[in-house]
């Protein structure tokens, strides 16, 4: 598995053998006064060409050399002989950053897209600002994330894609006016479920570009999208206590998405919040119906029975939402203080003790364990 895009690249040093010319070997390298002490990078490839065509080290293609210097800072962008690599680099071709730019899409564009990053990587590693290389490897970290998508390995396919969504920001902190930037963090965003920032960026993009067909396109999406936008606001809302005007987003929402179970259940947290326990089961006990192991609606019905006196009822909700999760913490904690409210503390204890060894440091487990030892006190 993946973990960081960096690590991805610098396993690709296997691909670089390093050789030592000697002073005398390669006349092109002492016409651009190159330390020849330093070692120079080799893609293993373009070295066995060479050996094939029967070439000694010392006749090696500059070419190649060159090839290889590219490589080598795209894999390992502060390689060592960065500073020596570099001055060599523009040395051979004052704009050798076109050329680094112009091969490395023509291998995406040729389908090699590894060596196509890799050159890209270099480019951008010798200028940090160039919009051209950070949007074309954008375009490329969001394909090879897509790759991993479609053969189901979603954690890699993650880490390529928020390196993908990292360069078009990157790209609009540099040039804000560069209106692709918007039209791809537009669908960056709403595949993250950032809804809201999605609509946001995607409005920018439209005020700003005069692409027509893709203007079309964006609308058409947004207007897709005005419903997930509405449920982004509420349940943001409720989750910062703001619950009556949560509800008032996402309680028109519910009229024509009545199997939408993530806002059936935002909508009854909403209500308990309110303190309106009845409404709330009900949404609550409609998530159920869609999705009967739902232990969250489980514990969130128990919470609402406690709240109105009916102890019977709520410990047997959090039963059996221990029953399918009974490593759940902060569930037996639930059940702890609904027993304690009944007056069982012996049962109280038992929930509330195995709260605590589950997580000792939970605040909320460890006020618990006072008030029990408030009332076994007679405080």
């Amino acid at each position: 598995m993946i973990r960081t895009i960096e690590e991805y690249f610098e396993e690709k040093t296997d691909n670089i053998y390093f050789i030592q010319l000697k002073e005398e070997a390669n006349p092109q390298l002492s016409d651009l006064k190159f330390n020849t002490d330093i070692p120079l990078p080799l893609v293993v490839s373009n070295l066995l060409k060479e050996i094939q065509d029967g070439k000694a080290v010392e006749e090696l293609n500059l070419k190649y050399i060159i090839e290889g210097i590219i490589y080598t800072l795209g894999v390992e962008p502060n390689f060592k002989h960065r500073k020596e690599y570099l001055n060599l680099l523009y040395s051979y071709d004052s704009n050798i950053e076109g050329y680094i730019l112009a091969e490395g899409i023509k291998r995406i564009n040729d389908n090699i897209i590894e060596e196509g990053m890799v050159y890209l990587r270099a480019l951008i590693s010798m200028d940090t600002e160039n919009i051209r290389g950070l949007y074309s490897y954008g375009l490329a970290l969001e394909g090879k994330a897509i790759d991993y998508y479609n053969k189901n390995e979603i954690n890699d396919g993650n880490v390529f894609f928020k390196e993908s969504t990292k360069q078009f920001e990157i790209i609009l902190d540099i040039d804000p006016s560069f209106d692709l930037a918007y039209y791809k963090l537009g669908y960056h965003y709403r595949n993250t479920k950032q809804f809201k920032k999605s609509e946001l960026i995607w409005k920018k993009f439209i005020n700003m570009t005069s692409k027509d067909e893709l203007i079309k396109e964006i609308n058409l999406q947004l207007k897709g999208m005005e419903d997930d936008v509405q449920y982004e606001q509420g349940y943001n809302l409720i989750l910062t206590g703001k619950s009556q005007e949560g509800l008032e987003k996402l309680l028109p929402l519910t009229e024509d998405n009545g199997d939408w179970w993530n806002l059936l259940f935002i909508v009854g947290l909403g209500y308990r919040q309110l303190g309106n326990y009845n409404e709330a089961i009900r949404y609550f006990h409609k998530v159920l119906i869609l999705k009967p192991n739902q232990v969250d609606a489980l514990n969130e019905i128990g919470l609402c029975y406690a709240n109105l006196g009916k102890f019977d009822e709520a410990i047997s909700k959090f039963d059996k939402a221990i029953e399918m999760r009974p490593k759940e913490y902060q569930i037996l904690c639930n059940r702890g203080m609904t027993y304690l409210q009944e007056g069982n503390i012996d049962k109280a204890e038992t929930d509330i003790e195995k709260a605590f060894e589950m997580n000792p440091k939970d605040e909320i487990t460890i006020a618990c364990r006072k008030e029990i030892d408030k009332v076994k006190n007679g405080n």
